[in-house]
């Protein structure tokens, strides 16, 4: 029995020891922390470089950033140049317009001694409406006021020094010692409160007829083919219910409007943001009114008594400030999502401003966006083109975006309008389209370069 019980002490033993390796190779090993990948430094190679005007460059580049080769088409200018500025455009001067970028420019050039060197899309715009998302101001005068969400913003003062933050306009108008708030421009959305209509609201107020009504659903129905491949300037299927009930409510606002006391006033003074615009009210209507040459409509909602309301005669006071900068006088301001840069930091900020998309933030698309060094006395407007497989270029995510921006010397910078709607003329032809050099879709705002003084006109 010692034997025995030996024995089997033995074999006990030897099976634990055998069982070892195999509990070993069973076990999940740890699992290692995997070398960060390595990439050869960001790389540029010029395909074109045009000197447009004094202080304005067209700019061809493939960018390789991680080993991604981007086609960007940079419009470059020096804002501290006496021969150039910055310039806003809407389509058919009315804020719920929609036009080719061409066509818009063609309509500046033909208004102003200036011509406009180079342009991109701007503002992201809302569907069937077709009106302008976040600020739109030129020359001083509001097209839209209504920040959006926590939406970026780029601002232009009065001596073209270039800001790029998340501004907040107020509006208010003062009379015989009152203050009443300006609740929006260009639209009414109920009876209540009182809206400012400029000339970018119609050249009679109200200013809605089925001829309009035609043109939204023409402007719409054309952009769809895009939308359907880049879907990126709404993020939403097109809805035939809801282009009609859009049409139904712009005609709804327009019979609220109509029944509205309406007072025509006459500007004394140039507009500007966070400065005081002093006018003369010329005329008082409780049906349609004509837009004054220089000036713009104050409507008043039913919550106003006839009391209230102001005199022909009378001299009123009109000021709309912003949340930063309020010493600054603001004349041209475009927006759009999101922040790409941030005093030189390349992060771009979608989930903060409100955009969750996947394909918007993660998939290689078409992209705009502009940018400006620390100085605030250079502007880029970029623009950066779609796959390609012939030229091996990619177009970017908001990720690659932001470093694109970074590495052509922006301290700060934002994201435009894309997808679709990412176009860049330079003297007249799209440049991203050398097939079909005047294509591009139907868009609500551009920016652009314009030149204050004599031009070179060079083939891009």
């Amino acid at each position: 029995m010692p034997f025995v019980k030996k024995i089997s002490s033995l074999l006990i033993l030897a099976l634990i020891a055998i069982s070892l390796p195999f509990a070993s190779v069973d076990a999940k090993p740890k699992k290692r922390k995997a070398a960060p990948k390595t990439y050869p430094p960001p790389s540029h190679f010029f395909v074109q470089d045009t000197l447009l005007a004094d202080g304005v460059a067209y700019k061809r580049v493939f960018i390789t950033i991680k080993g991604v080769k981007h086609d960007v088409h940079v419009l470059q200018a020096d804002l501290q140049s006496a021969d150039c500025e910055v310039k806003i455009m809407k389509a058919n001067q009315n804020i719920a317009s929609l036009a080719k970028l061409h066509d818009i420019m063609k309509y500046y050039d033909s208004l102003e001694a200036n011509k406009i060197l180079g342009a991109v899309n701007a503002n992201f715009w809302r569907a069937y409406s077709n009106l302008p998302i976040g600020p739109v101001m030129i020359d001083g005068e509001l097209v839209e006021m209504n920040s959006y969400k926590e939406w970026t913003s780029f601002f232009v003062n009065q001596d073209g020094v270039p800001f790029i933050d998340n501004f907040k306009i107020s509006g208010y108008v003062h009379q015989n010692l009152q203050g009443y708030e300006i609740v929006n421009v260009n639209r009414r959305k109920d009876s209540i409160g009182v809206v400012l209509y400029n000339k970018y609201g119609g050249d009679v107020i109200p200013y809605i007829n089925h001829s309009k009504i035609n043109d939204m659903l023409e402007a719409t129905l054309e952009n769809q083919e895009n939308e359907a491949i880049y879907n990126d300037s709404t993020e939403q299927e097109f809805d035939y219910d809801m282009l009609k009930e859009e049409l139904l409510q712009a005609e709804r606002a327009s019979s609220i409007e109509f029944n509205l006391p309406k007072v025509a006033v006459e500007y004394l003074r140039s507009p500007a943001l966070n400065k005081n615009l002093y006018c003369v009210v010329r005329s008082i209507s409780l049906k349609e009114i004509a837009m004054p040459a220089n000036g713009c409509v104050l409507s008043y909602g039913k919550n106003y008594s006839s009391s209230e309301l102001p005199k022909v005669g009378d001299t009123l006071m009109i000021r709309f400030n912003t949340n930063i900068s309020p010493k600054e006088q603001f004349t041209e301001a475009v927006c759009g999502t999101p922040r790409l840069v941030r005093n030189g930091v390349a992060s771009h900020e979608a989930l903060k401003e409100g955009s969750k998309g996947k394909r918007f933030i993660n998939h290689s698309l078409p992209r705009t966006a502009l940018g400006i060094n620390k100085q605030k006395n250079k502007l880029f407007i970029v623009a950066v083109k779609p796959d390609n497989a012939v030229e091996r270029t990619s177009g970017a995510s908001l990720e690659q975006l932001a470093a694109i921006m970074k590495y052509l010397g922006c301290h700060n910078a934002m994201n435009l309008d894309g997808g679709g709607s990412t176009v860049m003329v330079i003297n007249g032809e799209n440049v991203l389209n050398t097939e079909a050099p005047n294509s591009s879709r139907r868009i609500s705002v551009g920016i652009g370069v314009a030149a204050t003084k004599h031009y070179f006109h060079l083939s891009p």
